[in-house]
């Protein structure tokens, strides 16, 4: 357990790293497009393209660190007394989390296959680029799951053994 959590750890810190450069993209591409149009009465018609690439990347990847952190909804609705029951609907939740990751790392390969087919508007590539981060983030997120399941299990029947 040690060691999956120096890895998730270590995954979530390079997910991080590219999210700030990704979002520091973002910003600087629409505050060109924002400039130029403005200032010069024109524009770069790239500015569109690369700003919706960084921001489907944020996006999704930002969607895989939120799963590490536990940061997907997720509510204790019954009182304290209930213990093993929030921790049953906790394994729920997990569960719902799964299923998108698993959907989200399928799936994207047939989103990857028409990209392929695809180019960009403005840009000298395929929008294979604007839909890699689906199965990429459902990859991340299923490994981070992994942790979480093994955390919530133990939880479980740690509750379910007399104090």
């Amino acid at each position: 357990m040690q060691a999956l959590s120096q890895l998730t750890r270590f995954l979530e810190l390079v997910l991080l790293w590219l999210l700030a450069v990704l979002f520091g993209v973002l910003c600087l591409t629409v505050f060109y497009q924002v400039l130029v149009r403005n200032v010069f009465g024109g524009g770069g018609l790239w500015t569109f393209d690369i700003a919706q690439l960084s921001l489907t990347w944020c996006v999704f990847l930002g969607a895989a660190v939120a799963v590490r952190r536990g940061m997907h909804y997720y509510v204790e609705i019954l009182p304290g007394p209930f213990v093993k029951t929030n921790r049953v609907m906790k394994l729920c939740s997990d569960l719902a989390i799964t299923i998108v990751a698993v959907v989200l790392l399928f799936y994207g390969f047939d989103f990857l296959d028409t990209g392929s087919a695809t180019d960009q508007d403005t840009l000298p590539f395929s929008m294979y680029w604007n839909y890699l981060p689906l199965p990429t983030s459902g990859g991340f997120m299923l490994v981070f799951l992994i942790e979480i399941w093994i955390a919530d299990l133990e939880a479980l029947r740690s509750s379910a053994q007399p104090a």
